[in-house]
């Protein structure tokens, strides 16, 4: 009797724990960029003229960098980015980051930004700090201010 007693508490913890690791689906927050007002962070515009080619969808097609130089493995397939500053990272069709952009510098020469995790988001960016580089009208790099990090490579979609 007593080897079924804790056969029985034992099976009940387990499946008490299996039940609590188990996420619900009602629990799971699907966010939607564009349904955010354009004045969520900003009041205005944070971009200059010459930068407000950034705002539209961007396809990841490359990650270089790090500290053997061959990247990784992408690990979002989009990023959308919104007036005033609201992005998006966009994995399998969900949202996995959303937040602000926080410019560091924005000058004829360089632009740098931070990409700002909203408080309702997961991270997926911890490298968040980058200078934006356009190539012609079409492809968008993300390259980090220095040594072994990574830089990412989209094209507008």
């Amino acid at each position: 009797m007593n080897r079924i007693n804790r056969i029985t508490i034992l099976s009940l913890l387990v499946l008490f724990n299996m039940l609590l690791s188990c996420e619900k689906e009602s629990d799971i927050i699907i966010y939607n960029i564009d349904g955010f007002t354009e004045n969520k962070y900003y009041d205005s515009e944070i971009f200059n003229a010459p930068n407000l080619g950034i705002y539209d969808k961007w396809a990841l097609y490359n990650v270089s960098g790090g500290i053997h130089g061959g990247g990784h493995t992408p690990n979002f397939d989009f990023l959308k980015i919104n007036s005033y500053g609201i992005y998006g990272f966009i994995r399998n069709g969900s949202v996995v980051e959303f937040g602000r952009i926080k410019i560091d510098e924005q000058t004829s020469e360089n632009l740098l930004i931070t990409f700002e995790p909203d408080e309702n988001s997961d991270t997926l960016m911890y490298d968040s700090e980058k200078y934006i580089n356009f190539y012609g009208n079409d492809t968008l790099s993300l390259d980090s201010p220095c040594c072994d990090r990574y830089n990412y490579h989209l094209v507008r979609e």
